[in-house]
């Protein structure tokens, strides 16, 4: 299979173009190739794209970002992925759009399911949906949602808490926030997976296991440094409330996490827990 990817430099895009290499022929679209804010440039490249599937998790994903500058973000988010979409329908190649758990309000908690109706509270998170929106007017594509996306590709907060733990520096997390984080490389096996099985709509993409905040996560980075021996003593994780982190000026949801039922059902197997996906993760980083 011919499978083009947009943002291969970033974690998803380029977790995706490393699994897909092993088994198909992978066709990357980084930013400076293929820049969303550049429709002209776009149409010429996509004029000459020979592929049978299109993956895209490029877009702006900064929230502050998105809160200074809205159109752009609608850009980005929203106008770029409808043209996908569209060039998409009409060449006949599958699209896999992904987006994100912050289309939801998160104000009670639970796991959010397919079916909830959306009410995001950011520039962010309501581009994103609008987008979503732009790729689902044309049936047979797919859109996936991730959530606190983690892997070897690009550090992110647990390579954060892991290196800062590792250099003895005080660590501090979100203790009043929730999701369930994603792998990388369970992610980029599932999204293959739903490509050979033809799945299309809208599909929870996240590990399994009860929702966990950003504190949870340092919690057990930290655990699994001590135990495997790295680090000599156990060193407190602070929690601190979401609304004293100064750098969050956008508004963010408080219980997001989402339920892959579907996911499972869909794949046939079942996902795996966000603990045993961390493990592996600090088990592996270096």
């Amino acid at each position: 299979m011919r499978v083009a990817i947009t943002g291969t430099t970033g974690r998803v895009g380029a977790a995706l173009a490393r699994h897909f290499s092993c088994e198909h022929e992978v066709i990357r679209l980084p930013r400076a190739e293929f820049d969303f804010s550049d429709p002209e440039a776009m149409s010429a490249r996509l004029a000459g794209l020979d592929c049978e599937a299109l993956l895209n998790p490029g877009g702006l994903t900064s929230l502050e970002a998105c809160e200074d500058s809205p159109e752009l973000a609608r850009q980005l988010n929203v106008e770029a992925p409808a043209r996908l979409a569209e060039w998409a329908s009409r060449r006949g190649v599958k699209l896999v759009h992904f987006s994100t758990d912050y289309v939801f309000s998160g104000r009670e908690p639970g796991l959010r399911v397919e079916t909830e109706t959306p009410e995001p509270l950011s520039v962010y998170g309501a581009t994103k949906l609008a987008g979503e929106q732009a790729v689902l007017a044309h049936p047979g594509h797919l859109v996936v949602r991730v959530s606190w996306v983690f892997g070897p590709e690009k550090p992110s907060f647990v390579d954060s808490v892991l290196r800062d733990a590792l250099a003895g520096k005080p660590l501090v997390a979100v203790a009043d926030k929730w999701s369930l984080p994603t792998h990388t490389a369970d992610l980029s096996r599932w999204i293959e997976s739903l490509l050979i099985q033809g799945a299309d709509g809208l599909f929870h993409a996240c590990q399994s296991g009860e929702p966990a905040s950003w504190h949870d996560l340092a919690e057990l980075v930290v655990e699994e440094l001590f135990r495997s021996g790295r680090l000599a003593e156990r060193p407190e994780v602070r929690a601190q409330a979401l609304a004293d982190v100064a750098a969050f000026r956008a508004e963010r949801p408080l219980f997001t996490a989402m339920s892959t039922k579907k996911l499972q059902l869909g794949l046939q197997e079942s996902i795996r827990d966000w603990r045993d996906a961390l493990r592996e993760h600090v088990s592996e980083s270096r």
